[in-house]
C-alpha cells in the first residue's frame, strides 16, 4: 500500500518526537547524578577559612564515553556519556590550619607548613637586668681624705689627698679602670683635700666639678682649674640643697650652709643614699659648720660617717653625732701623722655610740659595700695584734723653725695668730709666719683675728 505523501511527512514527524524526548530523558537522567557522569580532573580549591585539617582526594574512574567531559564549579559541558564507575579513594592527612590563604593542587600532594617551636610559658625564661652595685673606696692618701664612690657603673670623686699623692690617685683610677667621672668634689681647697685632684683629671674626664670656692691662691687650686680648662669644664659652687643622681643612688650636698672665714667651715658636706643605706661625708667641717647643719632642714642621718677633720676635736660634737646616729664610722689621716689624729676625744665619742670603727693609717685602703640594705667593709690590711683602733696615736710635733719660745705665731697672709702647738700652724707656709711674743690684745689691735681652732 502506497502511502500519501502527507502519510510519509506524519511519520516522520513523529519519529523525530520520539528521538527528541528518548534524548531529553536520557539527559536527565545524566543530570541528576554528575558524580558518576564527570571526571574530576586539575580543579583548584582555595582555602580563606583556616580549616583544622586538609583532605586530599583521589579519584579514578573508568570511562567509556563518546566524548570527553570536563566539569567546573562556574560552567558544566554535558554530552551524550556512557560511564562506568569502578573505584574511588581517600586519603586524609592532618595539617595545621594555616594562617594565610593556601592554594592547593589536587595532583600534589599537601606539605606541612614549617612552625616555630613554643616553649611553654613555665620555661621562658625572662632576661635579668644587671643587679645595682654601690661601692665606697676610702682611699689611704696618708694625712689627707679621698673617696671614691662607683654605682651602677658612675663615679664620683670627693677629694684626692695632697699633692704629694698626685701618682697614688692616678694609679689607683687606673687600675680600677675609671676613666670616665661624672663628678668630681673638692670639699674645701686646703691641699691635703685637693692636691691630688689635677692628677685625676690627668687620667679621667669629668662631667661636672664642684668646690667650695672658686678662687684661692695656692698652687694645688690652680693646677685644679688647670686641668678643668683643658677639659672644658666649669667650676661650680653648689647650694645646700642641691641634688644629683649617681646611678641609682642619690647625692644631696647639705652644706655649707653660709660662707664662713676659715676654709674648714666652709667644707661641702654630701649625703650620698642607696635604698636603705646613707654615707656623711664632711670634709674638714668643725662646731661651726656642724652647728649650722643641725639647725638647718637637711637629713643627716647615715649608716656611715667620714668623720670630719681626720678625727679632730674640734669636729664631731657629741650633738652632731646623735644626729647623725651611725653604725660605721671612716676615719681618714697619715700614719705617725704630727697632728695626733684622730684624737682621743673624738675616739671615745665613737666608742661609747657603739659605733663600728675603721682608719685608714691602721687598715690602709678600705671599701664599704652598700646592697641598699646593709652595708660591709672589706679592708687592705688586717689588724696586728695588740693595735687597737680606739687608741689614739702619739703626738709628734714638729719644733718650729723660728722661736720656739714665742707666745703666739702669726699668719701675715690671713691675718691670724695661734698657739704654736696648733694644728693650722703645722699647714702654714713659713714665708707667711710671724713669732709673736707679748700680749694678744696687741695682735688684736694690729688687726689679726685669733684662731677659731686653738682659740689663743
Amino acid at each position: 500500500m502506497k502511502m500519501s505523501f502527507v502519510s510519509k511527512k506524519f511519520l516522520c514527524l513523529l519519529m523525530v518526537l520520539a528521538m527528541c524526548l528518548a534524548f531529553a530523558c536520557n539527559s536527565l537522567e545524566t543530570l541528576s547524578d554528575p558524580s558518576e557522569n564527570t571526571t574530576t580532573t586539575a580543579t583548584e580549591v582555595t582555602t580563606t577559612a583556616a580549616p583544622t585539617t586538609t583532605t586530599e582526594v583521589t579519584t579514578t574512574t573508568e570511562t567509556a564515553t563518546t566524548a570527553e567531559i570536563t566539569t567546573t564549579t562556574e560552567a558544566t559541558t554535558t554530552t551524550e556519556v556512557t560511564t562506568t564507575t569502578t573505584t574511588e579513594e581517600t586519603t586524609t592527612t592532618e595539617t595545621p590550619a594555616p594562617s594565610e590563604e593556601t592554594t592547593v593542587a589536587p595532583t600534589e600532594a599537601v606539605t606541612a607548613p614549617e612552625t616555630t617551636a613554643v616553649v611553654p610559658p613555665s620555661e621562658v625564661k625572662e632576661t635579668e637586668e644587671a643587679p645595682s652595685t654601690f661601692v665606697v673606696h676610702f682611699i689611704d692618701v696618708g694625712q689627707g681624705d679621698a673617696s671614691l664612690i662607683l654605682c651602677d657603673g658612675e663615679a664620683m670623686l670627693i677629694d684626692a689627698g695632697a699633692s704629694d699623692q698626685s701618682e697614688l690617685i692616678f694609679a689607683y683610677l687606673k687600675k680600677n679602670e675609671i676613666t670616665k667621672l661624672k663628678y668630681i668634689v673638692g670639699t674645701h681647697p686646703d691641699d691635703d683635700h685637693i692636691g691630688g685632684l689635677a692628677a685625676a683629671l690627668n687620667y679621667a674626664s669629668v662631667e661636672r666639678a664642684f668646690c667650695s670656692v672658686d678662687d684661692y691662691d695656692s698652687k694645688a687650686f690652680v693646677n685644679y682649674l688647670k686641668y678643668l680648662n683643658k677639659q672644658k669644664v666649669e667650676l661650680e659652687i653648689p647650694e645646700a640643697g642641691m641634688e644629683l643622681e649617681l646611678g641609682s643612688a642619690k647625692v644631696t650636698f647639705l652644706g655649707p650652709i653660709s660662707q664662713a672665714e676659715t676654709t674648714n667651715n666652709n667644707s661641702i658636706v654630701i649625703r650620698v643614699e642607696y635604698g636603705e643605706t646613707a654615707f656623711l661625708f664632711t670634709g674638714d667641717a668643725e662646731y661651726e659648720e656642724e652647728q649650722s647643719l643641725l639647725y638647718a632642714d637637711g637629713e643627716l642621718s647615715a649608716t656611715v660617717l667620714k668623720v670630719a677633720h681626720h678625727g679632730s676635736e674640734y669636729s664631731s660634737t657629741e650633738d652632731f653625732l646623735d644626729a647623725v646616729s651611725p653604725q660605721y664610722a671612716v676615719i681618714s689621716c697619715g700614719n705617725d701623722n704630727s697632728y695626733g689624729f684622730p684624737t682621743q676625744k673624738i675616739l671615745d665619742r665613737l666608742k661609747e655610740r657603739d659605733v663600728e670603727l675603721y682608719r685608714t693609717d691602721m687598715q690602709g685602703d678600705i671599701l664599704a659595700y652598700s646592697d641598699g640594705k646593709t652595708v660591709t667593709f672589706e679592708t687592705e690590711k688586717e689588724l696586728s695584734e695588740g693595735e687597737d683602733l680606739f687608741l689614739a696615736p702619739a703626738i709628734i710635733a714638729p719644733v718650729p723653725s723660728g722661736d720656739s719660745d714665742c707666745d703666739y705665731i702669726c699668719n701675715t697672709n690671713s691675718k691670724k695668730f695661734h698657739y704654736p702647738d696648733c694644728e693650722a700652724v703645722l699647714k702654714m707656709k713659713e714665708k707667711n709666719k710671724m713669732y709673736f711674743t707679748g700680749d694678744r690684745e696687741e695682735l688684736i689691735q694690729e688687726g689679726y683675728v685669733p684662731c677659731k681652732i686653738c682659740r689663743p
